[in-house]
């Protein structure tokens, strides 16, 4: 009976240490699980997943896209102050389809555009009239816009910043230090 006994109380002892081991190990990975999930809404919430130097035409249409795809945008603008130098722009109509596709063609409107139908070409004192081609993959009639590039940045800008995901940082908060 004492051979019994020993194996009995050496078989429970066994089966409580195999036990507790499963236990723990399943704990601790839950744990090991939780921390980094609690890492992973950490680093969403503060850190940037793109940043972007520059808040022109193409790095507000970049920020928007980005923030609009989820991603966490901060951009980092010199100034904020809609750009006061004459320069116009003449956005063709497949520029304004990749506007479309973006979701940034509103940012065409109210910002007193001139509507264009074609171009005129001189050469050695003559003229030839061209129009844009019809096309059915355009959403709208194939057109050109004209407009002041100020304000066109501004609405970028501003439906950009729109977003939820999109932080904007005056770069005088930032020193830049050059490498060579």
């Amino acid at each position: 009976m004492d051979v019994a006994f020993t194996h009995v109380c050496l078989w429970t002892l066994l089966a409580f240490v195999l036990t507790w081991t499963v236990f723990y190990v399943n704990n601790r990975r839950k744990k090991v699980a939780k921390l980094a999930d609690a890492a992973t809404e950490v680093r969403r919430d503060g850190d940037a997943d793109v940043i972007i130097v520059g808040a022109g035409v193409g790095g507000s249409a970049l920020a928007y896209a980005l923030a609009k795809d989820g991603r966490r945008v901060h951009v980092i603008e010199r100034d904020m102050r809609e750009p006061v130098r004459m320069m116009g722009e003449f956005m063709q109509p497949g520029g304004r389809l990749l506007l479309s596709k973006l979701g940034l063609q509103d940012c065409l409107e109210g910002i007193d555009e001139q509507i264009s139908t074609g171009l005129a070409v001189y050469k050695d004192g003559q003229k030839t009239l061209m129009s844009f081609p019809e096309d059915n993959d355009f959403p709208y009639e194939p057109t050109a816009r004209t407009f002041y590039n100020g304000r066109f940045v501004q609405r970028l800008r501003q439906k950009a910043s729109s977003l939820p995901k999109y932080v904007i940082h005056p770069s005088f908060y930032y020193h830049v230090k050059y490498i060579t």
